[in-house]
C-alpha cells in the first residue's frame, strides 16, 4: 500500500484511502449514464449527488488533519 504525507510530514493511511475514494467518485460522476456494453447504463449521478459525496469524504480527512495527534502526558 502506498503511504501519503498529511501536512506534518507524518505518514498517512486515510490520505490513501481519501485518493482512492476521489478517485473512484469522479470515475463514477464521469460515467454517469453512459452504456458500458454488458454492464448496462450506469446510474445518474447529479452534481448535488458527487457534491455530497465529495464533501463527505473530504470532511473524514479534513477532520484528521485538524486534530493533533500527540501522547497523553504524564502527570508528575
Amino acid at each position: 500500500m502506498i503511504k501519503l504525507c498529511d501536512a506534518r510530514g507524518k505518514q498517512s493511511t486515510t490520505l490513501f484511502f481519501v485518493s482512492v475514494s476521489w478517485v473512484a467518485l469522479l470515475i463514477k460522476f464521469l460515467i454517469a449514464g453512459m452504456t458500458l456494453g454488458p454492464l448496462g447504463t450506469m446510474h445518474e449521478m447529479s452534481a448535488m449527488d458527487f457534491g455530497s459525496a465529495v464533501t463527505a469524504v473530504l470532511a473524514i480527512w479534513l477532520g484528521r488533519e485538524w486534530t493533533e495527534k500527540r501522547k497523553p502526558e504524564a502527570t508528575q
